[in-house]
């Protein structure tokens, strides 16, 4: 029988996972040479700063990893 989470603990746990996931993305710039950032506190522009010449390449970048790593699941 599984122990049922509270509501409390989903929201931490979510938490987390996107703060791992604004990281990821942010090293992930950074690897490819990149001006990203992660924002701080609750800005209203999102979560990352990435610098208006880089911005395509960091799409770009994203979207492949995405893929791949989707296409790795599918396996």
């Amino acid at each position: 029988m599984s122990e049922k989470k509270s509501s409390a603990r989903k929201a931490i746990e979510s938490t987390i996972k996107h703060e791992d996931i604004v990281d990821n993305a942010v090293n992930l710039g950074k690897k490819n040479s990149l001006n990203v950032s992660a924002t701080e506190g609750n800005d209203p522009k999102g979560d990352l700063k990435v610098s208006k010449k880089d911005s395509k390449a960091f799409l770009d970048i994203l979207g492949n990893t995405i893929d791949k790593n989707q296409a790795k699941r599918g396996q």
